[in-house]
């Protein structure tokens, strides 16, 4: 998947001197560049914005933000793909997207880029002529917080961890076919919530409307991005169940009890993030090396008859998807100490 780049909310850096000004209070310059960038004069109001980690943010008042709304992106050198500059702006957080060209677009262009609006949320195309396409996004980013669209999509993959050993078990392509449909809204919501953890780091007006820090804002981004690969090791294995026949003499049985298990951490390991809990980290911990014990026993019992059913690829797929789990529990307890130290501090 291809990011259109963006300039970071903090490109320079300066150092001030602090002063004490009177009995109490204290004074420190603004910058002349940042000053007359911002079209600052006297009498001008700024916004402060103090984070969790103690930084202050200073934002102009009114309509000349920093963050803008709009982009245009010129495909006439065809260095980006109409598609993948069309999804870059979209995860950026930009509300006016437009691609344009001093050639026509071709006609898979048009419905490579009508496909992916069709599966932005909130997305629409309000403009088109054959060197011009105008794409709003009616979604507003306060509306939504991370955290529920997190759990939304948690509750999706675990569902679909779930039912594609299922599908594996009983061999039923129908089910299998079920998850593969499941992972469109994964994506949708994926899709959502990297918009507005993007639109959070470009705007720290957003970020603090929502209470969170920049540090919690960049594990957010790692963790729907566990969650969403996990539901795509689902889909590889409801694949595999697709695309062969029911002949195959393999008991995998078995995989039941680990489905179970797996699905179950899967989702705690999600919520440990928002609830973060060391007796329930303990217990997860212990079940992550029962799990992969048993993913590794169940390898070596099916070994001889593996090639049928391309089992070292779907043993593969569940653990990836127990690393995920790993991966999102480790960023629960990392982010629960750094809370702690900041609280006593």
């Amino acid at each position: 998947m291809y990011i259109f780049p963006s300039k970071s909310i903090y490109s320079m850096v300066w150092k001030r001197r602090v002063q004490k000004v009177g009995s109490g209070s204290f004074l420190v310059t603004l910058p002349k560049t940042w000053v007359e960038q911002n079209r600052i004069g006297e009498g001008t109001i700024v916004t402060m914005i103090v984070g969790k980690d103690g930084s202050l943010v200073i934002m102009p008042e009114g309509k000349d933000r920093v963050v803008e709304d709009r982009i245009e992106i010129d495909l006439s050198h065809k260095t980006l793909m109409p598609q993948d500059a069309l999804l870059g702006s979209y995860l950026l957080g930009y509300n006016a997207i437009i691609l344009k060209s001093n050639v026509e677009f071709s006609a898979s262009d048009i419905s490579e880029i009508r496909s992916v609006v069709r599966r932005l949320p909130g997305a629409e195309i309000s403009e088109e002529t054959l060197k011009h396409v105008e794409v709003r996004v009616l979604l507003d980013p306060e509306m939504v917080t991370p955290e529920k669209l997190i759990r939304r999509q948690n509750s999706l993959t675990t569902s679909m961890i779930s039912d594609c050993i299922n599908a594996l078990i009983d061999w039923d392509p129908l089910l299998a076919e079920r998850v593969i449909e499941r992972d469109d809204e994964v994506d949708r919501q994926y899709f959502i919530a990297v918009r507005v953890i993007r639109s959070a780091f470009r705007n720290p007006e957003l970020l603090a409307k929502m209470n969170i820090d920049l540090l919690k804002l960049m594990d957010l981004r790692m963790l729907v991005k566990y969650v969403e690969d996990s539901a795509d090791q689902c889909v590889q294995i409801s694949r595999e169940v697709k695309k062969r026949e029911r002949n195959i003499k393999v008991d995998l049985s078995d995989l039941k009890t680990i489905g179970e298990m797996l699905s179950d951490v899967h989702f705690k390991s999600v919520e440990l993030f928002n609830n973060f809990n060391y007796g329930e980290l303990r217990v997860l911990i212990k079940n992550y090396v029962e799990i992969e014990n048993d993913i590794l026993g169940l390898e070596k019992k099916t070994e001889n008859r593996a090639k049928q059913v391309n089992l070292v690829k779907i043993f593969n797929n569940l653990t990836k998807i127990l690393e995920n789990a790993k991966d999102i529990s480790e960023l629960a307890s990392t982010q629960a100490f750094r809370m702690s130290k900041i609280k006593n501090s």
